[in-house]
């Protein structure tokens, strides 16, 4: 059984996960070890007034600790907790603590529909496993709106997604096609501006991939939906806005 104050002594070497600790730094080629005094004393971590149990990227507990006057913490209990993505880029040594250079911002987390309907599901890109299929492409980030099944929706739902843009875009784009081996039916895609209808596209089941850039006109926010009682599965995904 652990104790608090229990003072032990560990090597730091290698380091070969995401669980890394705040405070360590590495020279970009050169990997070293050394023995160091860890101090386990029960450290607590809060956030914004929350408490934070730390753990690695497969669920195991992390106990922070001190040495020679420095408090470690794992960096994704800290990132997460603040909302960030960590990524562990292995050939520079190098944590990235929520966006990383070169890399295109993934509008699916910074900008996240805030409500859907029963007939929507989004995808943020946070499990590899769960994602959409179109054109022969698995996507991970994006919207999938689909058809009105009687067996699974009994009443009439819709199939929507709404953004709160807080008036700050000019322009919404996104590609849209239909999912493999969804239903084969073709629909209206309706776009509607702080709750008014704005614009209208048609989706064919069996037509191309379609690269759609929606004006905004700086709305409060912006839905987009089937129109009613259509029987299509189409998936949208490759969303940006632009200011």
């Amino acid at each position: 059984m652990k104790k608090h104050n229990k003072l032990v002594r560990t090597t730091l070497a290698a380091i070969t996960g995401v669980s890394l600790l705040c405070g360590v730094a590495f020279a970009a080629s050169t990997i070293t070890s050394r023995t160091i005094e860890a101090n386990y004393m029960g450290i607590r971590l809060v956030v914004d007034g929350i408490e934070v149990t730390p753990k690695d990227a497969t669920g195991n507990v992390v106990d922070p600790f001190v040495s020679e006057g420095t408090t470690y913490l794992p960096v994704r209990a800290v990132a997460n907790a603040l909302g960030k993505d960590v990524t562990w880029e292995g050939e520079s040594k190098t944590v990235y603590i929520g966006a990383i250079p070169g890399q295109p911002e993934s509008w699916m987390k910074k900008l996240p529909p805030y409500q859907v309907g029963r007939r929507c599901k989004a995808y943020d890109g946070s499990d590899s496993k769960d994602y959409f299929t179109v054109g022969g492409v698995n996507h991970t980030e994006g919207v999938k709106l689909v058809s009105w099944d009687h067996s699974m929706f009994p009443v009439w739902s819709s199939a929507y997604a709404l953004w709160n843009t807080n008036c700050k875009y000019s322009s919404m784009t996104f590609s849209v096609g239909h999912v493999d081996k969804g239903n084969e039916g073709s629909t209206k895609l309706e776009v509607y501006l702080d709750g008014e209808l704005s614009q209208e596209y048609d989706l064919v089941w069996d037509g191309p991939i379609r690269s759609l850039t929606v004006p905004l006109n700086y709305a409060a926010n912006v839905k987009l939906q089937f129109a009613e009682e259509d029987y299509a599965d189409f998936g949208l995904f490759d969303i940006s806005f632009s200011e």
